[in-house]
């Protein structure tokens, strides 16, 4: 989200567990939790996918691949990332379902 521009038009592999925010029909957003330095300061980092003609209920873990294209959004009122989806499967949640900024 910082650097949009940087990853526009790359192709990515990212797992997450969906999240379906209303007002974003033909759209889900896939997360993951965050953490800094401890689960107090945790968040969730995402990104919001389209192209899947699948549309997953919340909490289920998927891993998706696409390219990064950059869009304003009209509910959010910023531009934000991206995934076009090309390729798209369920999967289990993984042993550590967090990421870290260091690990």
């Amino acid at each position: 989200y910082l650097f949009p521009d940087e990853f526009a038009g790359r192709n990515i592999t990212y797992t997450g567990f969906v999240y379906n925010e209303p007002g974003h029909e033909g759209y889900q957003f896939l997360f993951r939790f965050g953490i800094i330095h401890c689960i107090a300061d945790s968040g969730v980092y995402g990104l919001l996918t389209t192209g899947n003609t699948s549309n997953y209920p919340n909490n289920t873990w998927i891993t998706a691949t696409g390219t990064i294209s950059l869009e304003y959004d009209k509910t959010l009122e910023q531009t934000l990332p991206v995934l076009y989806i090309s390729k798209l499967k369920e999967t289990d949640a993984p042993d550590n379902p967090y990421v870290y900024r260091v690990f």
